[in-house]
């Protein structure tokens, strides 16, 4: 049975309402496949402070709970708890119960209780515990079921899968693929890939993308698709390419983001090795060249996002006074935007020196 739902929330929205109703209701993130579900354990965890218990749910057994242990007096059993539940220390966790619905239905059974009466055999939650649950759509065909039964014990959340949100003026949205990517030194090659092309992050479920090649299609077979999930592997893949061939570059990004995409990240990755390199900037910032390339001026700006530090700001900035506004822009906005870089360039006398003298930007 599937409960279709017209509405639909961000991740940080979504976050938002399982850490305000998760005590008590146990809510069900619902959406396409790498779209971040399983990465908001950390954020849950974060914002309450409590332990995180992630349990796999399709890789687990009914004896991985615990052990009924006999007690010869008694002549009963008492239920031994699995200490990674973290029930047996009486203090509030946050339980994320992952591909819930790619479970065996045994499985699914024996956690009802956790999922509803908040509670295992004789073992009770701590009050402030939260239980999370996760699954795609079972029109996404990619092998998840869930009975009647158990949607009349969770709250449904549909997620909507983030968009890129990198914008040609340098601004970049909140909650989206963009703004978690510039966080989370995600490849700048990678980051312009998705601001070029922004439908690589385009839905499914959105209307006129029957044709897109480089998405998650659930009627179509697919070996790989582009999804959040997996341009993070491909930005791992990014970084270590000198250290492979091109064939093996093309074919490892060709099984984590499919062929379509592989062939136009790779053109992308030809204009990245003709840039100047970052020791050629910052050892002479009044000599080293400045691409025309819109996209290789982005590329640029990434990278420096995520290079820069106490010691070299002031030379990116000498190099960055002589390239286009838009690259200006793009790295001021992006760098305001960066939790890690924010501190840094606020701090920075050239930065302050850049805000002031082009404040029409803004």
């Amino acid at each position: 049975m599937e409960v279709n739902l017209n509405s639909s929330v961000t991740l940080t929205e979504a976050a938002e309402i399982v850490v305000a109703i998760g005590t008590t209701n146990t809510c069900y993130l619902v959406g396409e496949p790498g779209i971040g579900k399983t990465a908001m354990h950390e954020t849950v965890i974060a914002k309450t402070g409590h332990k995180g218990v992630y349990i796999d749910a399709p890789n687990t057994e009914l004896g991985d709970v615990g052990i009924p242990v006999p007690n010869h007096e008694t002549k009963t059993t008492h239920f031994y708890i699995n200490d990674h539940w973290g029930l047996h220390t009486g203090e509030p966790v946050v339980i994320f119960i992952d591909e819930f619905t790619k479970a065996s239905q045994a499985v699914q059974n024996m956690l009802h209780p956790l999922i509803h009466e908040r509670r295992i055999g004789g073992f009770k939650l701590h009050e402030d515990s939260i239980v999370m649950i996760a699954g795609n759509l079972t029109t996404d065909g990619v092998g998840d079921t869930i009975k009647a039964h158990t949607i009349g014990r969770i709250t449904k959340i549909r997620v909507k899968k983030p968009h890129a949100g990198i914008n040609p003026d340098g601004t970049i949205d909140a909650d989206s693929w963009g703004m978690y990517a510039v966080q989370n030194n995600v490849a700048p090659e990678v980051i312009t890939f998705v601001k070029e092309y922004p439908q690589v992050l385009a839905s499914c479920y959105d209307g006129g993308q029957a044709e897109n090649p480089y998405i998650f299609h659930p009627k179509k077979p697919q070996d790989s698709c582009v999804s959040p999930r997996t341009l993070v592997k491909a930005s791992n893949i990014v970084k270590k390419r000198l250290n492979m061939s091109h064939n093996s570059l093309k074919t490892s990004l060709e099984g984590t983001i499919g062929a379509a995409a592989a062939r136009d990240m790779l053109a992308y990755l030809e204009v990245a090795d003709s840039l100047p390199t970052w020791e050629q900037i910052v050892s002479k910032p009044n000599e080293a060249p400045v691409p025309s390339s819109p996209a290789a001026l982005c590329i640029l700006a990434f990278n420096a996002l995520q290079r820069i530090d106490r010691a070299s700001i002031g030379k990116w900035f000498e190099y960055m006074k002589r390239t286009p506004k838009e690259l200006q822009s793009v790295f001021c906005l992006s760098a305001m935007k960066s939790d890690e870089k924010k501190s840094l360039v606020m701090t920075s006398a050239s930065f302050v020196t850049w805000m002031r003298e082009n404040q029409y930007l803004f």
